[in-house]
């Protein structure tokens, strides 16, 4: 589908006629693309599929604070190849004020201003008397009093033009290590930036971290190793290395050191850098990305260094990263060489652009997947937002039986608000109803809309021509992911694909983050992708292919989604170790924005799409970018393990 531009106005025509509007995951991610189970109107609901992570990229009444600044489109590629996808620092950085830019202030009615007050005549004659008869002694001279002139009312501004939303199929991005300049030598020159700085060190037992202490000394720094917080520690901090990865015992330093690394940047240091090995699965990347755009001042960095090398050597890779003249936050040191990682556009080919069938029906893709309508897909995530999207297009492509995994659990009675199809009506008779507090009448309009949209997604499955079915599991409960999958296995004899697209979005900038809150989105993501690969490891067959759902904010980082950002680099890791072990297809999908449509629109709802029509940001076009998946799925290489797909630059 070529790209096309719908108004506002449209969209609002479309969620008219939806059956009933919704919100989902990323992005965001994001950033916010990715899409599942959400509860849509609020930012602890759960949801699936992302776009920019971004953001915050959910589908409810935003609030100042919640709009985030976000920048135009990739520059095109070179002639003589593919250029990298650079993000475009001032845009996406600008903290957003809490009125747009364009905003034009007026001072209060019946007021007058410097900005609104008529202007004066500057050489205004007085006022003479118009009779001129002279007036005698005795006769009190009349006084001719001047009208009262009203004060004129300021024209009123003229409206807005209603911005158009452009909505156009998504570009295909791989992930490129990329040179970087070479970090000079820690020699005497070198060691002037370092001497006298007061450094801590995580990762106490590691020989990483005692090699670290020998060399910074050396070079005439104070180095100290400490626990898991800086309790105890006073004074200045210039510097944190975080080398608890570099362990053994290969415990993810994520979501644990949240934590220290808050209370750390707190402190206002100069260098916060954290190192591990290439098997670490604690979003490193997708953190440290996020450091960056919120503490532009501190030198934030994750470094991949090589496990072969002795510890003497990884710690000079280190040391050497502290005297770096980038503020690259991702840095790979696998050698002695240093690379970063920059998304790089690279079509799928001919074939998956024309297809092998029917034009845009995924019907060849399927063909090519194995899928039938003996097939059996388990979606994790719940069936909303462009989960359900992409649920209902494989149905129709396949004719398969669609499983439906989610947390919200769906009503044995019939809807008794039938008549209240909107968020607005189901609030306003709840109100009137009374009995229940704010806060409950928002859950339940929540609710209501949540089992309304499953349901809506289950019908349109079964038109489609699939199977459906749906079960209520929360995903981080490993004990009833085990079940439902064993279940789903021994009554169908198959599970041919798998695709986890749970999510749930917090957004703060770090510095107000709570760490349950840190953990509780992380967890949704990492955990829940954790406990199904464990369910699925049991099973007889593996399944041949398993799609995680991630989002842009991984790939840029993003103001406000440290957490959101961190779980999705993180489940492009684990997606990747799976694919390691098992030898069978894992795929992680970081989407940008979707379009919203009236129907299944994720966390893009009109009022957000609004906002990024007038930054003039575009949007995937939902149809796209469910073909986009299928396509990759089946003419994608094998090896490819993670992927970007969004319309527009960050």
């Amino acid at each position: 589908m070529n790209a096309r531009a719908a108004t506002t106005a449209e969209v609002a025509a479309n969620a008219q006629s939806a059956t009933i509007a919704v919100s989902a995951d990323a992005a965001a991610t994001g950033l916010t693309g990715n899409a599942g189970e959400t509860a849509g109107q609020s930012a602890t609901g759960l949801l699936a599929g992302n776009p920019a992570d971004d953001p915050a990229w959910i589908g409810r009444a935003l609030d100042a604070d919640a709009v985030r600044q976000v920048p135009g489109a990739l520059a095109d590629p070179a002639a003589n190849g593919p250029a990298p996808m650079e993000p475009t620092v001032t845009a996406w950085d600008a903290p957003t004020p809490h009125l747009p830019a364009d905003t034009e202030l007026r001072a209060p009615h019946g007021t007058t201003s410097a900005a609104t007050a008529p202007a004066q005549p500057q050489d205004a004659t007085p006022v003479r008397p118009q009779d001129p008869t002279p007036v005698r002694d005795s006769e009190p001279a009349p006084v001719q009093a001047a009208e009262p002139q009203p004060t004129p009312e300021p024209a009123p501004a003229a409206p807005e033009p209603e911005p158009v939303l452009t909505i156009a199929a998504p570009k295909r991005y791989l992930l490129t290590p990329t040179p970087l300049d070479p970090a000079p030598a820690p020699g005497a020159v070198a060691a002037q930036d370092l001497r006298g700085k007061r450094f801590v060190l995580v990762g106490d037992g590691t020989p990483v971290a005692q090699a670290l202490v020998t060399r910074l000394t050396v070079l005439g720094a104070i180095a100290s190793r400490i626990g898991d917080d800086l309790e105890g520690h006073q004074g200045a901090v210039d510097g944190l290395i975080h080398v608890g990865a570099l362990a053994d015992s290969g415990e993810p330093v994520l979501p644990g050191a949240f934590p220290l690394f808050q209370a750390v940047l707190r402190r206002g240091p100069r260098w916060l850098i954290a190192a591990h090995h290439a098997k670490d699965t604690s979003g490193l990347a997708g953190f440290f990305r996020t450091v960056a755009r919120e503490y532009p001042d501190t030198v934030a960095r994750s470094v991949e260094v090589d496990s072969t090398r002795g510890a003497a050597e990884q710690a000079e890779m280190i040391v050497e990263e502290l005297l770096a003249p980038d503020r690259e936050p991702v840095v790979l040191r696998t050698d002695r060489t240093r690379r970063g990682l920059a998304p790089r556009e690279l079509s799928l080919g001919l074939l998956a652009t024309s297809g092998a069938g029917p034009a845009g029906t995924g019907v060849a893709e399927a063909t090519v997947l194995g899928l039938g309508p003996d097939s059996v897909v388990v979606l994790a995530g719940g069936g909303r937002g462009i989960t359900a999207r992409f649920a209902v297009a494989l149905a129709a492509a396949s004719r398969c039986r669609i499983e439906l995994l989610g947390r919200t659990e769906l009503p044995e009675l019939p809807d008794e608000f039938s008549d209240a199809r909107d968020k607005a009506a189901l609030r306003a008779e709840l109100i009137a109803r009374g009995g229940l507090k704010p806060a409950e009448i928002e859950r339940t309009v929540s609710r209501i809309l949540a089992q309304r949209e499953i349901a809506s997604t289950l019908a349109e499955i079964h038109d489609a021509g699939g199977q459906a079915g749906y079960r209520a599991v929360d995903l981080r409960d490993a004990e009833a992911v085990q079940q439902a999958v064993k279940e789903t296995y021994a009554t169908y004899g198959r599970i041919d694909g798998v695709v986890h697209a749970a999510g749930v979005i917090e957004d703060r900038l770090l510095a107000e983050k709570d760490p349950d809150s840190f953990r509780r989105v992380y967890g949704t993501k990492v955990d829940g992708a954790r406990t199904l690969l464990a369910a699925l490891h049991r099973l007889p067959q593996l399944p041949r292919f398993t799609v995680l759902f991630g989002s842009i904010s991984a790939v840029f980082g993003n103001r406000g989604q440290i957490d959101y950002a961190a779980a999705n680099d993180a489940l492009a890791r684990i997606g990747r170790r799976w694919q390691d072990a098992t030898g069978t297809r894992a795929l992680t999908v970081h989407w940008g924005p979707w379009a919203p449509t009236g129907a299944h629109d994720g966390m893009v709802g009109p009022e957000l799409g609004r906002e990024y029509a007038r930054r003039g940001i575009e949007l995937i076009d939902p149809e796209e970018g469910v073909l986009a998946l299928l396509r990759e799925l089946a003419w994608g290489d094998n090896g490819t393990d993670e992927v970007v797909y969004t319309a527009s630059g960050w």
